[in-house]
């Protein structure tokens, strides 16, 4: 169950009216439907794949880099660069594994606040995507990175993850089959919490 109107817009940090506009919107959408006590219900699989069918990407400007490490390793290497001022948030292939293990990772996308310098992780720039195995974002959407802290461990180390609607949405992104289905398995994982 969704909070009433007011603190839904506490949480986006609009104004109530803007907030109870938007939930029109979704209603008219059938994407949310009216409870009791002026709270609202959202149909939570509706707005996952609606999101997934709409949404342009996180815009921005992208690096491309090669390791010869493993796209885990290169994640904790740039966690562990970053951590103080919490400046990266990983994602697909690696940070859907660290929530609901399917394949193995084999890119990494890592999103970041401020270029990073490849080198200072051992990264060897790549030509372009079709070359790389890691992936550097710097996002115009910054919804990317969650409002509210989602970490996960790896080799010891405390990663920040980017929101699980993006890691889905850039498991698709990347393509293949397999990644198809580890899409499936971390939206299912994320529907059923509550």
């Amino acid at each position: 169950m969704t909070p009433a109107a007011p603190a839904l817009a506490g949480q986006a940090r609009v104004s109530q009216p803007r907030a109870s506009q938007v939930l029109r919107q979704l209603q008219d959408l059938s994407l949310v439907e009216r409870a009791e006590y002026g709270r609202w219900r959202p149909r939570r699989e509706d707005l996952l794949a609606r999101f997934l069918a709409e949404y342009p990407g996180p815009g921005g400007s992208e690096q491309y880099f090669y390791s010869l490490d493993e796209p885990a390793e290169v994640a904790a290497n740039a966690a562990r660069a970053n951590m103080r001022q919490r400046q990266v948030a990983l994602s697909a292939d690696v940070g859907p594994d660290l929530i609901r293990p399917w394949r193995r990772p084999s890119t990494l996308i890592l999103y970041a606040k401020r270029v990073l310098n490849g080198a200072d992780l051992g990264l060897v720039e790549a030509k372009g995507r079709h070359d790389a195995n890691v992936i550097v974002r710097m996002p115009d959407d910054q919804s990317v990175f969650p409002a509210h802290e989602f970490v996960s461990e790896l080799k010891g180390v405390e990663i920040p993850l980017a929101d699980p609607v993006q890691m889905i949405w850039d498991l698709v992104d990347l393509g293949g089959a397999d990644r198809a289905e580890a899409a499936e398995k971390l939206g299912q994982w994320l529907l059923s919490r509550r």
